[in-house]
C-alpha cells in the first residue's frame, strides 16, 4: 500500500531524478521485504513489483534471475506462460544493450517454450489477450531466428503466429497494431523464399492477395515475391509477372508491377514485348505515376515513369519513328525537366551506339532497403508495445 501511494506521488512529478530515486528506493525495500518474508502469501505480488522496478532501472540481469524463480514457482500454466514471455522480452532488451548472443538465444527459447505451453491449453483458454501476446512474441522470436540466419525456424515461428491469428480473431485484434495478418503473411513469405520453399511462399502470397482490406495492394506483394524468387532468372520473372497481371484485377500498385515487367523485357532486348506495356502506361496511367511517386515529379527527376518514357523513346527511335521518338523525349523533359536520362537522348534519332542501353541502375535495391527497414521497424515496434503493456 505504501508503494502504491509513493507511485501515485511520483507520477505527479515529471522529474527524471524523482523517478530514479523512487525506483532505487523501492527496489531496495522490496528486495529486503522479500528476503525477510520468503513464505508470505504476498511474496508473489511483491516479486511482480520488484520485476517492474528492475525493468524500469534497466537492470535486466536481475530481472532474468528473478523471472527464473517466478517461472519455477508459478502454479498456474497461464502464469508460467506470462513469465516466460517476460523472460523473452527482458532477455531481448538485455541483448540489445550488451550484444551478447547468449541473451538473444535465451529470448528466443523463452518465447518458444511459452508457445509450447500455450498449445497445451484448451482452445477456450487460448484466445484473447494471451493469444495476442503469443502472436507478438512468436513474431519477435522469428525476427531473432532470422537475424541469426535460421530462416527455416523463423518461417515456422511466423507461420505459427499467422495460423494463431487466423484461428482467434480476438487475439488477432490484440496484436493487429504490430502483427496483423498482412504483416505476418508478408514476413512469412520472405522467410520461405530464403529457404527456397516455393509452395509455402506462394501460399502466403495468395493470402496477401485475398485480404478484405490492406495497407499495400496485392501487386506490391507480387512484385516483392517475383523480385526475390526470380532474382537471377529474368525469364522466370517475366513469366510470373505476365501471368499475374493476366489473372489478377487491377489495383493501385499494378502500374509499378507493369513497369518492372517492361524494364525486364527491355533489358533483355525484347523490345516488341516491352513496347505495348510502355504505351499502355503512358496513355492510361500517367496520373497513377503522379500519385505513386509525387516527390519524383516535384523534383523533376528519376522514378518509374522517367524510365518508361526513356525506354519508349529508345524503342521509337529503333523503329525509325522519328516523330514519336522526339515527342516522347519532349514529354520526358516537360514532365521531368531535371531528368538525367533525357540528357542521354541526343543526336539524330538517338542512334549512337553508346546510347542504346540505359545506364546501369540497381533494379530492386530501393525495394530491398524499404523491406529491410519495414521489417526492422515492425520488430522494434513489437518489442516496444509488448514492453509497455507488460509494465502496465
Amino acid at each position: 500500500m505504501a508503494y502504491y501511494q509513493a507511485a501515485d506521488e511520483v507520477r505527479g512529478n515529471p522529474s527524471p531524478d524523482a523517478k530514479q530515486t523512487h525506483y532505487h528506493e523501492w527496489r531496495n525495500r522490496f528486495e529486503e521485504v522479500i528476503a525477510d518474508n520468503p513464505q508470505s502469501e504476498l511474496v508473489a505480488g511483491a516479486r511482480r513489483q520488484l520485476l517492474g522496478l528492475y525493468n524500469g532501472l534497466e537492470e535486466y540481469d536481475k530481472s532474468q534471475i528473478l523471472l527464473q524463480v517466478m517461472i519455477s514457482e508459478a502454479s498456474m500454466l497461464e502464469e508460467k506462460i506470462y513469465f516466460l514471455n517476460q523472460l523473452g522480452t527482458v532477455s531481448r532488451s538485455r541483448y540489445r544493450s550488451t550484444q551478447d548472443q547468449s541473451n538473444s538465444q535465451i529470448s528466443r527459447e523463452a518465447f518458444e517454450q511459452a508457445y509450447g505451453l500455450f498449445l497445451s491449453l484448451s482452445p477456450e483458454r487460448q484466445g484473447g489477450r494471451l493469444g495476442g501476446m503469443q502472436i507478438i512474441n512468436l513474431g519477435t522470436a522469428a525476427g531473432i531466428a532470422s537475424d541469426t540466419g535460421d530462416h527455416e525456424r523463423a518461417a515456422t515461428l511466423i507461420r505459427s503466429a499467422r495460423k494463431l491469428s487466423q484461428t482467434f480473431p480476438e487475439s488477432a485484434q490484440y496484436a493487429a497494431s504490430t502483427y496483423g495478418l498482412e504483416s505476418i503473411a508478408n514476413q512469412e513469405m520472405h522467410q520461405w523464399i530464403c529457404v527456397k520453399a516455393e509452395a509455402n511462399a506462394l501460399e502466403c502470397l495468395v493470402i496477401l492477395s485475398n485480404l478484405p482490406s490492406y495497407r499495400w495492394a496485392p501487386s506490391y506483394y507480387a512484385l516483392n515475391y517475383a523480385t526475390s524468387w526470380y532474382e537471377h532468372d529474368p525469364n522466370g520473372f517475366q513469366n510470373f509477372v505476365a501471368k499475374w497481371l493476366d489473372e489478377n484485377p487491377f489495383d493501385d500498385r499494378t502500374p509499378i508491377l507493369m513497369a518492372y515487367l517492361g524494364f525486364s523485357y527491355f533489358d533483355d532486348n525484347q523490345y516488341d514485348k516491352a513496347f505495348p506495356i510502355y504505351e499502355t502506361l503512358r496513355d492510361k496511367h500517367r496520373d497513377d505515376f503522379r500519385r505513386l511517386e509525387p516527390k519524383t515529379f516535384e523534383q523533376g527527376n528519376g522514378g518509374y515513369y522517367e524510365r518508361v518514357l526513356f525506354d519508349l523513346a529508345k524503342i521509337y527511335a529503333q523503329r525509325g519513328d522519328v516523330s514519336k521518338a522526339t515527342n516522347t523525349k519532349t514529354e520526358l523533359t516537360t514532365l521531368l525537366p531535371q531528368s538525367s536520362l533525357a540528357k542521354i537522348l541526343t543526336g539524330g534519332v538517338f542512334s549512337s551506339e553508346e546510347t542504346w542501353a540505359p545506364p546501369e541502375r540497381p533494379r530492386y535495391l530501393a525495394l530491398r532497403i524499404s523491406l529491410a527497414v519495414i521489417g526492422l521497424a515492425l520488430l522494434l515496434l513489437a518489442l516496444y508495445l509488448l514492453w509497455t503493456r507488460e509494465k502496465e
